[in-house]
């Protein structure tokens, strides 16, 4: 098994890079062709490490020509028709395959749910798909596992980089087909344990459904933030460590009955085949399955198993499977943890290890807890979150917890099947447990120094990566040469895969806290006019509006790692929505321009005019519509041009429809009351998510319109202390009165809308 490490590598960085090139834009028939050269040059170099008896190499290369292969097949399942056509109302049948989780949406809670479509009908014509996707749906409309449904819904952007093609806005869902034994099975457990826990408080019974047969779809937001700043995330669902438990527990068992070696091993693989089912595919638990199956495999045989090898081997295994891995954040954190366990784990007990059972059991968990923290701390800084000052504590405080709630609540959702009554008291049992944790993550949670401020992305993981370096060396200083020897080049390449997954895959930010994970919008501070910034799939960005401050506009690009605008969109030519395009263009090419089609005033136009030169400009037309890096845009309005009391250009403001990953928006540009009042009356109700609030908040607003729009989340661009009066408290009172949540620049600085949940994050500025 010695070519897996650098086989593991080479797999992971083949996928990985074929992803990425897809998600930034690379033909999928470029990508595939160049996957097939890259393997045939792997299956050419096998063969020369052939002749050289190379074995560790001819093993590392032929690896990476499968892993290959097998990503050529992956790409051609995210990009097959019509699932590009985003927009597109479309009838799919697909076959559920778990991983359910709840999204805030614009209706309230939804369910995100993976699904693989066989076939998807369009405008009469039905392709063959096969393809991974995610259905959204309401909460009441969830199919049970491994059922098939027939849907019709509208097509959303899909992402490479989380391993589906598209997603599917799910408005009629029917069952076509019952789920086999294993999804029967799966879907009876789980409800078992959730009937066994009627009636426990919420937090331990989230708890409880999580890490005994993954189920996070109950879990309180408040809950996951207080175990995400502990480091105790991996503890809200099934990880690694609970199968670990699953099969510690049957082979404990069975030995103590008496079982010979081969009905142990059987015993406890069945055990381990039978969990995978009932809490379903996650990258944790498949990385964690596969390396149980080694490990009985060694037992089995009587063989040696070196862990790194072992863990490299799971990973060869799982990445020719399902290539998506190579960009999972769950599985880059599983694999990085395994790792610390593998490497620094030993070397740590034997340091701090002293006599007596009582003291060994205490050094044996935190070494395994200090050995995880420090192989994860680079992709913890990269993710931007700051680091956790407060995980080795709560780890060790809650990690005597974990078997008995997995193992009391496994037990309760299985038993639960035939004697509800006894899996009530199985039930209650490992509530208890579970409470300790969710306090143990409140109280650490709530500590003043609980997070160290850290910058993000690459510098964050750098940085991380240097401080983790050096304590591995002080860790393994005291250890043998034929022990070290070759183990700091296999360092150096998993740190190197690590920095590629958290700069390029995860996308995350270069700064530290913004812009905060999952961005897909934000409304700059600059001052009394507009300037808002929609995040594209591969990083492309939409800019509507440019005013009025260029350095303003300038600085909010720059912090947002905006490098190039795909779509400049002007929505008239006030000075406060169009005078910091010279912001715009320092540095960065812009792709196209759309401009309002009333050419007033005219002084500005002529400036804008001049501005754009060399740019391709148009005129928005009402109902025209575009996809820019997978987000689709409609213009509402202008239908007409509006003269009369009000503001000409005002009511002659391009209006938006953008659809981004999901997320509908309405941007209302500066129409006022008489173009608001067409718009609503010449249009269904948009049933948006984020509303953009006409006019920096004016008193100029329709009454009806917060109702209308059925927005959630009200944004207000409007500089402080200004003169005109915005925004008017009548205008922030009734989209209160809405039940929106109501944003403003003038308080609150930039304003980010982020995704999973959906949600505002805000960040103080100079600007005012």
């Amino acid at each position: 098994m010695q070519g897996f490490v650098p086989g593991a590598l080479a797999a992971w960085a083949t996928s990985l890079g074929a992803i990425v090139a897809l998600a930034i834009g690379l033909a999928p028939t470029t990508v595939a062709t160049g996957l097939g050269l890259g393997a045939a040059l792997a299956a050419l170099a096998a063969a020369v490490a052939a002749l050289g008896r190379r074995w560790a190499a001819v093993a590392a290369t032929l690896v990476a020509a499968v892993a290959a292969v097998s990503t050529v097949g992956y790409v051609q399942s995210v990009t097959r028709e019509p699932l590009g056509d985003t927009g597109s109302r479309v009838i799919a049948e697909a076959r559920v395959i778990g991983d359910m989780r709840v999204r805030d949406g614009f209706a309230g809670p939804s369910l995100d749910v993976r699904a693989h479509v066989e076939s998807v009908t369009h405008q009469g014509t039905t392709w063959r798909v096969g393809s991974p996707v995610i259905l959204r749906m309401a909460m009441d409309q969830a199919p049970p596992i491994g059922s098939v449904v027939n849907v019709t819904g509208s097509l959303t952007p899909g992402d490479p980089t989380r391993g589906f093609g598209a997603g599917i806005d799910v408005d009629v869902i029917d069952v076509i087909q019952s789920p086999g034994a294993m999804g029967l099975l799966a879907g009876t457990v789980r409800g078992s344990l959730r009937s066994a826990l009627e009636g426990t408080p919420p937090r331990s019974a989230a708890l409880v459904e999580g890490l005994a047969v993954g189920d996070e779809t109950q879990q309180p937001e408040e809950l996951e933030e207080q175990m995400r700043i502990a480091g105790l995330s991996h503890l809200t669902a099934v990880s690694g460590g609970n199968t670990s438990v699953v099969v510690g527990a049957v082979l404990l068992v069975t030995s103590l009955l008496g079982a010979g070696l081969v009905l142990r091993v059987a015993t406890s693989a069945a055990a381990l085949g039978a969990f995978v089912v009932i809490v379903g595919p996650q990258p944790s638990v498949l990385r964690a399955a596969v390396m149980a199956v080694v490990a009985l495999v060694a037992i089995l045989s009587g063989g040696r198993r070196h862990g790194l090898h072992a863990l490299s081997f799971a990973c060869v295994v799982l990445l020719i499977l399902s290539p998506a891995l190579a960009t999972s954040w769950g599985f880059a954190l599983s694999v990085a943890a395994t790792g610390g366990l593998v490497v620094l784990a030993g070397p740590l007990l034997r340091r701090w290890g002293g006599e007596g059972r009582a003291r060994r059991a205490v050094v044996s968990a935190l070494a395994l807890t200090v050995g995880a923290q420090v192989a994860t701390l680079p992709l913890i800084a990269a993710f931007g979150d700051g680091l956790s000052l407060v995980a080795v504590p709560a780890n060790l405080l809650a990690a005597p917890a974990v078997a008995p709630v997995t193992v009391l609540g496994l037990l309760a959702a299985i038993v639960g099947v035939v004697a509800p009554g006894v899996a009530v008291v199985l039930a209650r049992l490992a509530e208890p447990f579970a409470a300790w944790i969710a306090w143990v993550a409140q109280v650490s949670a709530s500590s003043p120094v609980a997070t160290l401020p850290w910058p993000g992305g690459l510098l964050g993981a750098g940085l991380a990566l240097g401080v983790a370096a050096v304590l591995v060396f002080v860790i393994r200083r005291h250890r043998g040469r034929h022990e070290r020897r070759g183990r700091p080049r296999t360092l150096a390449l998993v740190a190197v895969i690590i920095a590629v997954v958290a700069t390029l895959a995860l996308r995350v930010p270069e700064r530290a806290g913004w812009p905060p994970p999952g961005w897909i919008a934000v409304v700059c501070d600059v001052g009394q006019g507009d300037a808002l910034v929609l995040r594209g799939l591969t990083g492309g960005a939409i800019l509507v509006d440019a005013g009025p401050d260029p350095a303003a506009v300038d600085q909010c690009l720059d912090d947002l790692g905006v490098d190039r605008i795909e779509l400049l969109v002007l929505t008239h030519h006030h000075a406060d929505h169009v005078a910091g395009v010279p912001g715009v263009l320092a540095g960065r090419p812009v792709s196209a321009a759309l401009v309002s089609p009333l050419q007033e005033p005219v002084e500005q136009v002529r400036l804008v005019e001049g501005w754009l030169g060399g740019i391709p400009v148009s005129s928005a037309r009402a109902g025209e519509r575009r996809v820019v890096d997978g987000m689709e845009l409609t213009v509402l309005w202008p239908q007409r041009i509006i003269r009369g009391s009000e503001s000409a250009p005002n009511n002659a403001s391009i209006v938006l429809l953008a659809n981004v990953r999901g997320v509908r928006f309405l941007l209302l540009g500066d129409v006022e009351i008489a173009a608001q009042v067409a718009l609503r009356t010449s249009l269904a109700a948009p049933g948006v998510d984020v509303v953009k609030v006409a006019h920096h908040g004016s008193r100029l607003q329709d009454p009806a319109l917060a109702a209308w729009t059925a927005g959630r989340i009200a944004l207000i661009s409007v500089g402080a202390d200004n003169g005109y009066g915005h925004p008017a408290p009548e205008t922030v009172s009734s989209w209160l009165d809405a039940g929106a949540l109501v944003a403003r620049t003038d308080e609150a600085g930039d304003v980010a809308i982020v995704l999973s949940p959906l949600g505002v994050v805000t960040r103080r500025t100079s600007t005012d």
